[in-house]
């Protein structure tokens, strides 16, 4: 049977402290960017702690589990990866000097260095679950600051204290360049956003959880030429044109499924027959009449509220199309799940899931609606 080799405090020291190393070149305003090389030839140039540690070939059993739990962290509390991991090898710097500065002459050296150790460690996880808690309520909170997202606009005591908390934080991630850039970018975004009723702690927490859909990437200019854009950006190009003329506000129907009902779907089984027994209920011709009919009822009850533009998660048949041009109506398809969540989110209405059933509360009143130019993308 293999003995167990026994892992002796100094060996996990070195350990993290070469994980620290590798941090401190990128940690701070004055850090700098961490190039790696992949054998593909693939080039990652990064300051975030995170991708920076998770990028590396790590043989080591130990290394790999403070990286996965720095990994752990990081996914929690989003930020931090980099401050874990200098917290550790401060921590066990302390351990180790201190289970070593007085060993027991009754015992031997690496036994008494394992035991000192383990109290230390035993009594810092009982600080940190019985007293972190209290002593940042009385010694941190108190030193915070509220937020009103209508007081970007004016030069306050709170907007001074929250750039310069924006400057700290982006110095790490994107050096001097565009730091200053990007910080009075994000002010300018939350002066413009209010959610209603709610705190600015809401609106934050939803610009977090819906940026992937209010961000557009354009590739081919630099990123001073980065700016806000009012509106909402749906990611997709007119099917008919786009609404014309001085008409506003403008009316929208989000649909969910098809305009036209389709003559057969997943699943569905066709039946003909042939001679005396075709009946009209069974033509594939009345079928078509029908669905023709309904889909100018359809129409002409969208006209009726006035609606305009409709926004469409599937691709519609060519006579939807060509029957809301002639209705004036524009119409936009395959739009993303993340963006009609967020413009159901924006506007409070609700989908319409059955064609048939369109009431107000399914009806959208927009302020503007037209085409736009981002670089090459229309």
């Amino acid at each position: 049977m293999v003995p167990l080799e026994q892992l002796h405090l100094k060996h996990v020291l070195q350990i993290v402290s070469a994980l620290e190393s590798i941090i401190l070149r990128s940690f701070g305003p004055e850090g700098g960017q961490v190039l790696f090389t992949r054998d593909t030839g693939q080039v990652m140039l990064s300051r975030s702690g995170k991708h920076i540690l998770t990028a590396l070939h790590l043989e080591n059993p130990l290394a790999r589990m403070v990286v996965e739990c720095v990994w752990k962290h990081s996914t929690i509390t989003g930020d931090g990866s980099k401050t874990f991991v200098l917290l550790l090898a401060s921590l066990l710097r302390m351990i180790h000097a201190t289970a070593t500065k007085e060993p027991c002459m009754f015992q031997p050296y690496n036994s008494t260095e394992a035991a000192t150790a383990r109290h230390l460690a035993d009594r810092l996880l009982e600080f940190a679950l019985t007293e972190l808690d209290e002593l940042i309520a009385l010694n941190v909170l108190p030193h915070g600051f509220c937020v009103s997202l209508e007081d970007f606009a004016v030069k306050t005591q709170h907007n001074l204290s929250f750039q310069t908390l924006l400057v700290s934080f982006f110095h790490t991630r994107l050096g001097y360049v565009h730091c200053d850039f990007f910080c009075n970018l994000l002010c300018e975004l939350l002066s413009h956003w209010k959610v209603k009723n709610d705190g600015p702690h809401f609106s934050i927490q939803f610009l977090n959880n819906n940026f992937p859909a209010l961000h557009t990437q354009v590739s081919g200019f630099p990123v001073s030429s980065s700016h806000l854009i009012e509106g909402q950006v749906i990611h997709r190009d007119f099917a008919t044109p786009c609404p014309q003329g001085n008409k506003r506000p403008f009316k929208a129907v989000v649909f969910n499924g098809y305009l036209q009902p389709k003559l057969l779907t997943t699943g569905d089984v066709l039946k003909l027959c042939c001679g005396d027994r075709v009946t009209e209920d069974i033509s594939i011709v009345h079928f078509s009449s029908w669905t023709e009919r309904s889909l100018e009822s359809i129409i002409a009850t969208l006209q009726s509220f006035g609606v305009s533009v409709l926004l469409c998660a599937l691709k519609q048949s060519s006579a939807v199309l060509a029957a809301a041009t002639q209705a004036g109506m524009c119409v936009v398809e395959c739009v993303s799940e993340e963006e009609i969540s967020l413009f159901l989110q924006l506007s409070g209405v609700t989908p319409v899931s059955d064609c048939w059933r369109i009431h107000p509360e399914h009806i959208a009143t927009l302020t503007f609606c037209k085409s736009l130019l981002l670089g090459a993308h229309r």
